[in-house]
């Protein structure tokens, strides 16, 4: 069985389906913290700690609360935008490396 090229995966992961790898990426965040599976209490975004100011027994008002959502989904967002950066960068070293195997222009142009 054969595998698949990275630019294949690749293609598919950041053109064809981009939007919808965001939007699953920002449900399924939100639905782990909803089920209690996960908490945003402690996360780590470039090996940057982050804690939040959680206490099981303060008093939350409604609009405190649709303020960190938007906040959480903002960071989501930058972390999305994070993994393209990355990958355009990976995807650029893979080229240079590429065409440093194939070497000069045989045609001499």
């Amino acid at each position: 069985m054969q595998q698949p090229d990275y630019r294949t995966i690749n293609e598919s992961r950041g053109k064809r389906m981009k939007g919808l790898m965001d939007e699953l990426f920002e449900t399924m965040i939100l639905k782990l913290i909803e089920d209690n599976h996960i908490t945003m209490e402690h996360y780590f975004l470039d090996g940057t700690k982050i804690e939040a100011d959680a206490n099981k027994y303060s008093f939350v008002w409604k609009k405190s609360t649709a303020r960190s959502e938007e906040k959480l989904k903002e960071k989501i967002k930058e972390t999305l935008q994070h993994i393209e950066e990355m990958t355009k960068a990976e995807e650029l070293y893979i080229l240079e490396e590429s065409l440093d195997e194939i070497g000069p222009d045989p045609s001499g142009l």
